[in-house]
């Protein structure tokens, strides 16, 4: 009989809790993406040494680091240090993991192996503050009315904490009405813009690109993944931003945005669906033929027209802004004021 593997992951946030099959016995396995500093790193290795104190059948556990961005020296001192004020008996079961590391590849692809599809594209289930302003964005654009406090938590499943931040952060353009208790943005100045971008772009982004030497275009892509008709996956970038707003000063690019509502660890098998030639890419960014970005939030604010789902307009922006396209970003924040003045 097989034994399980418990795993969860952790970034600066909690993001999914579950337990695993594994063939080669207990193991405590923890997934980290995009981990930026030492505190982080430093609980998650407090947090399997108590776990692996409190549960001694473990037989160890395994601390996956996906695209850190933590010096790989510093990286390396943390563990060194931590091991040196632990117990042996629990040092010696820890064991890192960095997939920037070549050797550490092989190692991290046969912890993750267990993982069912089912975990993997398993949707979020907290909201953060960038989410909840993401829902207030979409309503401003679309000239909604008022929100009463309730219905955003419902919306977006965010916490009221996480709620009440959001009108501390932004109380200056929230307008809030005392006779039926509800809020929307009044106003977004850029400033308020490219804070709200920046923190949203801090998930990195997956890339692929297309070496037959005859790649498709944007648009042929962008069909394909029509064609698998699932809700969970929708075209952003350029591509989006110009459906949205077809008077935007641009071009289409020949490189397609899609957004997936899910987080780092979705699933991205859909890919090859779309087109068999293409592959993940480490390389230029400006380089590869598809971007990946996660819409990680419980409300993707897809919007399903044409035959395609399209990502929402603020998600977009950011896009283009992460794709170094800053002209056509500050075109779209102008564009949307005039129709608002419309």
């Amino acid at each position: 009989m097989k034994e399980q593997t418990q795993q969860r992951t952790v970034r600066r946030r909690p993001d999914d809790n579950s337990e695993m099959t594994d063939t080669q016995g207990r193991h405590f396995i923890l997934q980290s993406h995009d981990l930026k500093n030492t505190r982080d790193l430093r609980t998650l290795l407090v947090d399997a040494a108590y776990v692996l104190l409190a549960q001694p059948d473990l037989t160890d556990a395994h601390i996956n680091l996906h695209h850190c961005t933590l010096a790989k020296k510093r990286v390396g001192m943390e563990v060194e240090q931590f091991k040196r004020i632990t117990h042996s008996r629990i040092a010696e079961r820890i064991h890192l993991h960095d997939t920037r590391l070549k050797q550490e590849r092989g190692t991290v692809l046969a912890t993750d192996i267990a993982i069912p599809v089912s975990n993997l594209s398993r949707k979020p289930t907290t909201a953060s503050q960038e989410a909840v302003v993401a829902y207030l964005l979409q309503r401003h654009i679309q000239s909604l009315p008022g929100v009463n406090i309730s219905t955003i938590a419902a919306q977006t499943q965010a916490s009221l904490p996480t709620i009440y931040k959001v009108l501390k952060s932004y109380g200056h353009c929230i307008e809030k009405d005392p006779e039926d208790k509800t809020l929307c943005l009044r106003y977004f100045a850029h400033n308020d813009w490219f804070h709200w971008i920046q923190r949203s772009n801090q998930l990195s982004s997956v890339y692929f690109i297309d070496r037959s030497g005859t790649p498709r275009s944007a648009h042929r892509l962008a069909k394909a993944l029509a064609q698998l008709q699932r809700d969970d996956l929708a075209v952003g970038g350029l591509m989006a931003a110009l459906h949205h707003l077809p008077a935007l000063d641009a071009t289409s690019s020949p490189q397609l945005d899609i957004l997936v509502h899910g987080t780092r660890r979705a699933d991205l098998s859909f890919i090859a669906e779309m087109d068999p030639g293409l592959e993940r890419y480490e390389g230029r960014a400006d380089l590869a033929h598809v971007v990946v970005h996660f819409i990680d939030r419980p409300a993707s604010l897809f919007v399903h027209q044409d035959r395609q789902n399209w990502g929402s307009l603020p998600d977009c922006i950011a896009n283009l802004q992460k794709a170094g396209l800053i002209h056509q970003v500050n075109d779209a924040l102008q564009l949307m004021k005039q129709v608002r003045k419309l």
